[in-house]
């Protein structure tokens, strides 16, 4: 039984639209253990690419999907970050632009303090994805996915 009638032509299986943020979580390795404690006594992190959308369409390549992305990043490393990330995945950046206005990607500071409890700390001043605006859409773009998937905060 099929739910959703798609066209099984159009090259992407679903697009993104939204939030892209660098994450720092705590480092945990053999050299180094900071779980399980207070965000204010970590002293090492590791660096990812964050956001839901970033993440649900690393998680859609992972099962053997296209998927392609709109957003908006920072015109800096942290940029520069995220387009090899997406690219090295196969996620489609053709969509992904630059911010031309010194906007920044959101950092977000995970504090983990149990397997069962933890929070987040984001910086959310003058980020990339508040910059979103019509003209960073590509009607044509959209024609090429079979699904799109739209979500941010910044969006809402």
């Amino acid at each position: 039984m099929r739910y959703v009638e798609v066209d099984e032509a159009r090259p992407l299986d679903i697009v993104m639209m939204g939030r892209i943020t660098i994450d720092f979580n705590p480092a945990y390795s053999e050299q180094v253990k900071e779980e399980f404690k207070p965000l204010k006594d970590v002293r090492y992190f590791e660096k990812y690419v964050g956001g839901s959308p970033a993440n649900i369409a690393v998680g859609t390549v992972k099962h053997g999907l296209k998927a392609g992305f709109i957003g908006k990043i920072s015109d800096d490393q942290f940029g520069d970050f995220v387009m090899e990330y997406f690219r090295k995945k196969g996620i489609d950046t053709a969509c992904i632009t630059r911010c031309t206005g010194g906007e920044k990607l959101g950092l977000t500071f995970t504090e983990i303090l149990s397997h069962d409890e933890s929070s987040i700390l984001m910086y959310r001043n003058g980020v990339a994805d508040l910059s979103l605006c019509p003209e960073d859409i590509d009607e044509d773009y959209l024609k090429e996915a079979k699904a799109i998937l739209i979500s941010g905060t910044a969006l809402a």
